[in-house]
């Protein structure tokens, strides 16, 4: 696997969402007066949350043109067997914010007054969709693309998740910084939350022939707590939710071993069945 392919994605990525970031700061009246202010509607703001699924689009385009991206779709249509983690993933994700909602409480952190109604809900939860970095700005760049990538050069799901993870990490950096000094003195918890949300995700992929629909569900499920009012988002959280992960990640390790359960590594360029 060409090691330009990874250059690429890396500079669009992150020359799209830092680039536009640096530019808007620095000319923020400009372009305020062009696209409006700082919204997740601003089409700055959204060319730069979706730059790590342009990346992937392009780097694919350039590997096996529109064959290679029309395989890459493919991925989000779960095989008859894999079925079952649409069940799984649901109670997963009801267990998480169990665990972190009562864990919060039995701790003595503090926890927020739910004030939702049940729309408001449902319109936070399809608003998160599209506004949660990662999910699907990132799902066919850093899940479609770099995981694949890193399995096939380090020949480990493990490795790939911690530098996906990290990469991942480092790409919503100013984001932290920018938003407020709070949010930027718990960026390395985010970073290890990350990392091992990743793995855990790793063993998903691979168990589902990298199915991409699975990561996009249960990303989008389990960000969705803290806007459903069920927990804050801070340093005590964040301590919280590390630890959920970490034990999640090795009771699926110890499953995998156990159970059988595929495991077949997902690496590019086999993983849209083309040649690079």
């Amino acid at each position: 696997m060409k090691n330009k392919y990874l250059t690429i994605y890396l500079i669009i990525t992150f020359g799209l969402c830092w680039g536009l970031a640096s530019a808007s700061m620095i000319f923020n009246d400009f372009f305020t007066k062009l696209f409006g202010e700082t919204s997740f509607t601003n089409p700055i703001v959204m060319i730069a949350l979706y730059s790590p699924s342009i990346a992937g689009l392009f780097v694919y385009w350039l590997m096996g043109g529109f064959e290679a991206i029309k395989n890459l779709f493919s991925k989000f249509i779960p095989r008859k067997k894999d079925l079952i983690w649409f069940p799984i993933i649901i109670g997963l994700f009801l267990i998480y914010v169990g665990s972190i909602h009562y864990g919060s409480i039995a701790v003595g952190f503090d926890v927020p007054e739910m004030t939702l109604t049940f729309k408001q809900m449902v319109i936070e939860v399809v608003k998160n969709l599209f506004e949660e970095a990662g999910i699907l700005g990132g799902v066919l760049g850093w899940i479609g693309f770099l995981m694949p990538y890193l399995q096939k050069k380090y020949n480990s799901n493990i490795k790939a998740g911690v530098i996906t993870g990290l990469i991942f990490g480092i790409y919503v950096l100013p984001g932290y910084v920018i938003t407020s000094f709070e949010l930027a003195a718990i960026f390395p918890l985010y970073v290890i939350q990350l990392m091992l949300f990743l793995i855990f995700i790793s063993y998903m992929f691979n168990a589902t022939n990298g199915n991409l629909l699975f990561y996009v569900l249960l990303f989008w499920l389990i960000s969705s707590g803290a806007r459903l009012e069920l927990y804050y988002f801070n340093a005590q959280v964040q301590l919280l939710q590390i630890a959920f992960f970490a034990v999640s990640v090795v009771i699926m390790h110890f499953i995998t071993k156990k159970r059988n359960i595929e495991q077949k590594l997902q690496v590019l360029p086999d993983y849209v069945g083309i040649g690079a």
